[in-house]
């Protein structure tokens, strides 16, 4: 079961990411990338093109991070307060903001940092003016993909002495005119690129579903093939020790249910006894894949919900009810006299 349980809960851990990453945080419909930085007046261009509903910056700057022993080489980004398209999201859902002239990490990047809300950090800038700055670290917020830096993008353009600018715009679309605004922004030379979230989105839970059916199969199978083999091979032990005494019991009157409800009840109660400990191992599992499997590019969050649990023991108590039916037609067809005249 506890295989069960574990494949159960990377089902519900993608669903989480997916949620997070790409309906919570990333609401774009696409990313305009620019080929340089590009002045604070690009936006309005980019809301002028066909199919613009809403277009929101985004400023990207190389910076190692420092912060006693321990460096980290990330790139920056720098967000306007409360955006709505592409947002860094907290633990309960509200919009995380780095705040004026601090920097707001990810919960895995602090803790590879040693670093604190309030702690200081040197952030040594490799692009612009190449300064480095001690910045306190305002917060910290839950991501699932790669290690984010955050700043305020007024605070940042402060530093670097510079009017404010943008190395990248997230558009909403009107699908409508999705062809041509993608005709005119392939013609713009500013543009390196234009990476479409909807397409990103389909294609991730494509992949995801199709990985996740082939591994719920095989853990599923791999839990009933285990079930059904202890289950009956208990089953038969237990009617080989006991066919005396379950052959008397018919010779004294019972029916053939009452004494097969013997040997099913027995096993079906150790079946249900081993549900617990199934919960807890396959839970132990689930969070020793949760430490093994995160690192810089991706962590996976620990979710394991009720219906995991639920859904587990439905599928081992029934390949053990299989087992216990496959031991009973056995139990029917045996032959009392043959049994009572086995000697002890």
């Amino acid at each position: 079961m506890a295989s069960v349980v574990a494949s159960s809960f990377f089902v519900d851990a993608l669903d989480e990411i997916i949620d997070t990453a790409f309906y919570q945080s990333n609401r774009q419909d696409a990313v305009v990338m620019f080929t340089e930085d590009q002045p604070e007046s690009v936006l309005e261009e980019i809301r002028a093109l066909p199919g613009v509903l809403q277009a929101e910056g985004q400023q990207y700057a190389a910076a190692i991070l420092r912060h006693g022993a321990r460096m980290k080489r990330v790139t920056i980004e720098a967000r306007v307060p409360d955006p709505d398209l592409s947002r860094v999201v907290a633990s309960d859902g509200s919009v995380a903001n780095a705040g004026p002239g601090g920097i707001l990490l990810s919960e895995r990047l602090a803790a590879q940092l040693g670093a604190v809300p309030g702690t200081l950090v040197e952030v040594q800038f490799t692009s612009g003016r190449r300064e480095t700055r001690q910045l306190p670290v305002t917060g910290t917020v839950k991501q699932y993909f790669g290690l984010g830096a955050y700043m305020d993008h007024a605070s940042l353009n402060a530093l670097f002495r510079q009017a404010p600018q943008y190395s990248a715009a997230s558009i909403a679309i009107d699908p409508r005119r999705q062809d041509a605004l993608f005709t005119r922004l392939k013609a713009l030379p500013a543009v390196a690129g234009v990476p479409v979230m909807t397409d990103m989105r389909r294609s991730f839970r494509e992949v995801i579903a199709q990985q996740v059916t082939v591994m719920n199969t095989l853990y599923i199978t791999i839990a009933v093939l285990i079930t059904i083999g202890v289950a009956y091979n208990g089953a038969r032990i237990q009617l080989s020790e006991r066919a005396r005494e379950l052959a008397s019991l018919r010779i004294l009157g019972f029916s053939r249910r009452e004494v097969s409800f013997i040997l099913a009840g027995e096993m079906m109660l150790l079946a249900l006894l081993a549900q617990p400990p199934g919960w807890l191992i396959g839970a132990a599992i689930a969070r020793l894949a949760v430490e093994n499997f995160s690192s810089d590019v991706y962590t996976i969050p620990l979710v394991l919900e009720p219906a995991a649990f639920a859904s587990a023991s439905l599928i081992v108590l029934a390949a053990a009810l299989c087992s216990v039916l496959i031991v009973r037609r056995r139990l029917d067809r045996m032959d009392l006299v043959a049994v009572m005249k086995t000697r002890e």
